[in-house]
């Protein structure tokens, strides 16, 4: 409620609870009050102009100008009322514990005032009056409590609002994360071996060496291509029949080995898993920290030859690729390249380590666990 509606409220109380204390004085004096009990009237409800901003203050004004309505022309049921408007808003904005003090003092101040009034214990109004002041305190204090557990209601439905909102940004992020991974790593092998036997082509005489050189570029060209309708898949529906990830493993590594010698690299490769059952996401990690590999060798280290070695042991796949190129390698420390592979073999429980060799080159080891288990 704003406040200018609070106001609007606070004034037409205030304005009631005058005229109900004229109205019931005039009805009790038989005729017309004197313009002191009009100008008591209005004093007394005046407090509930400021009920809402100093309840406490109000409610001590409205009992003390009730308290004079009642001795000096008996409008005893609109100083009730009053009473009660404010024991109501009292309950409303503040707490339990408040409302029952207050609830306890006012009673007792309803005795004793029935007393002074009377000159003798009234018990009829005692047990009329004081369960009305804890009834208004109780209606108070439920509507107070069902604002607040409202409140918290909408407060918790924005923060799990909030924090869905921030997961689905989150998995948005980790998602373009990985299909750009996915991209990197299927096209940069295949483009850089086009790029290195296309430069070759262009500096070729004899036909047939041409032709050799558009031929390596044709099937790398081919593979590039079917990596990448395989990564595009990863973007299918869910409800369509085909697969949805590269079937790419280890198996396949020979392949990248071959490519990387149409682009010019001796390259040798050395797969022994002596029939040991390697997962496909352990086969497919394997496959593209191979392929990376051998990209940044091309692209930055500037080897003549390179090494891949992957063996099978029990509990784990070894991978381990080598060169003869600057040992620094730092293009490919900068890239997204390195990352990617780390990413991989992290995600899978394992590791990878990379860095200059001993006596010269460049090396990369990443050791995938065939339990799932971290290493």
């Amino acid at each position: 409620m704003s406040n200018r509606t609070l106001r609007s409220w606070n004034v037409a109380l205030a304005a009631a609870g005058a005229a109900a204390l004229i109205i019931e004085g005039e009805l009790r004096a038989k005729g017309s009050l004197s313009p002191g009990a009009f100008v008591l009237a209005l004093a007394a409800a005046a407090p509930l102009l400021w009920r809402t901003r100093a309840p406490l203050a109000a409610l001590v004004g409205v009992e003390a100008g009730a308290l004079l309505c009642v001795v000096a022309f008996h409008a005893s049921w609109a100083a009730t009322g009053m009473v009660l408007v404010e024991l109501y808003t009292v309950a409303l904005l503040g707490h339990r514990q408040r409302s029952l003090v207050v609830g306890a003092v006012t009673a007792t101040g309803v005795i004793v005032a029935i007393v002074l009034v009377d000159g003798s214990f009234d018990a009829g109004g005692v047990m009329l009056r004081v369960p009305l002041v804890f009834a208004s305190l109780a209606l108070g204090d439920t509507i107070r409590s069902r604002h607040a557990l409202r409140a918290a209601a909408r407060e918790r439905a924005e923060r799990e609002t909030h924090e869905r909102e921030e997961e689905a940004r989150r998995r948005v992020a980790d998602e373009r994360l990985r299909i750009a991974r996915e991209l990197h790593d299927t096209l940069a092998h295949s483009l850089v071996a086009i790029n290195v036997r296309s430069s070759v082509a262009v500096d070729l005489h004899d036909p047939q060496d041409s032709s050799a050189a558009l031929q390596d570029i044709k099937r790398a060209s081919a593979t590039a291509l079917r990596d990448l309708r395989a990564t595009l898949s990863l973007l299918r529906d869910r409800d369509d029949a085909a697969p949805t990830a590269p079937a790419f493993g280890f198996e396949a590594v020979p392949s990248l080995v071959d490519h990387a010698r149409s682009a010019g690299l001796q390259a040798d490769v050395d797969v022994q898993v002596n029939g040991t059952a390697v997962p496909s996401a352990i086969g497919g990690a394997a496959y593209r920290i191979v392929q990376e590999a051998l990209t940044n060798v091309l692209r930055h280290a500037d080897a003549s030859s390179a090494h891949v070695r992957v063996r099978a042991a029990p509990d784990a796949l070894d991978v381990e690729i080598t060169d003869d190129g600057r040992a620094d390698n730092a293009g490919a420390a900068a890239g997204l390249g390195l990352r990617g592979m780390a990413e991989r073999a992290t995600a899978l429980g394992g590791r990878l380590n990379v860095g200059p060799r001993k006596h010269g080159g460049w090396r990369v080891h990443a050791v995938l666990p065939l339990s799932g288990e971290r290493r």
